[in-house]
């Protein structure tokens, strides 16, 4: 009988426990401000890079936000408690290309119908402003294009008024996008290609505008499946 050896317990894991913890019992909550790094690391009286460890584990869990010279924040952590689970097995488990994508596109074909039928004039604003970033955008850049798809698709997202589906897409998105970022060409070399990207994001936005149900749907299935045999063969 084979058997793995036991990993030794690790410091920042009680970091972890103990953050979580104190969010269960509702002594910290959506919004709140964690203290300063190096304050947080003294009242824990662990090392700072421990604690960065910890902040990190948090992060891909969902349960904070660490915003560049502002802090960090504690995000919805009651909607987490079911996105939690997911977040940690796709950050540590391998996972097809197609078992994703597969998952992705059941997700954002009914964020695309939802979308059409609750989009409010705010939601059509921000959709529309995505697109113009996205046909600006230059597609031999890899990464300036990504971040770019990727609002315009957490746009609609916002617009199908869905908490809980939006928070699963974003989950899944980033992990495909890091595949796709990974094959390491992303640029639209033909014509044919940049034409047929900027075509579909527009069919997309116009069904949600016009509050085309079936047509939202539709378009974004057959976006998602030709870009996901795309890059299945890059």
């Amino acid at each position: 009988m084979e058997l793995n050896k036991v990993k030794p317990h690790r410091i920042y894991e009680d970091v972890v426990s103990q953050i979580k913890e104190l969010m269960r019992e509702n002594r910290l909550n959506p919004g709140d401000r964690l203290m300063g790094e190096r304050e947080l690391a003294g009242a824990l009286g662990v090392s700072r890079t421990t604690l960065r460890e910890a902040l990190r584990t948090l992060e891909i869990l969902n349960l904070v936000e660490v915003r560049p010279g502002d802090g960090t924040f504690v995000k919805d952590h009651h909607v987490n408690q079911i996105i939690e689970p997911l977040a940690l097995a796709l950050s540590v488990e391998s996972n097809s290309f197609d078992e994703l994508w597969e998952v992705r596109i059941a997700l954002e074909v009914e964020c695309a119908g939802l979308a059409a039928k609750r989009a409010d004039a705010e939601n059509l604003t921000f959709i529309a402003d995505a697109l113009g970033v996205l046909r600006q955008s230059k597609f031999e850049n890899s990464k300036g294009y990504s971040k770019a798809d990727v609002y315009f698709h957490y746009m609609i997202a916002q617009a199908s008024k869905n908490t809980m589906i939006t928070r699963l897409l974003q989950t899944f998105a980033i992990h495909i996008h890091k595949m796709i970022e990974q094959a390491s060409r992303y640029d639209f070399v033909q014509d044919s290609e940049r034409i047929r990207v900027t075509n579909d994001h527009s069919k997309i936005y116009e069904a949600i505008k016009n509050h085309d149900v079936a047509e939202a749907r539709h378009s974004m299935k057959e976006h998602l499946e030709w870009a996901r045999l795309r890059y299945k063969n890059i």
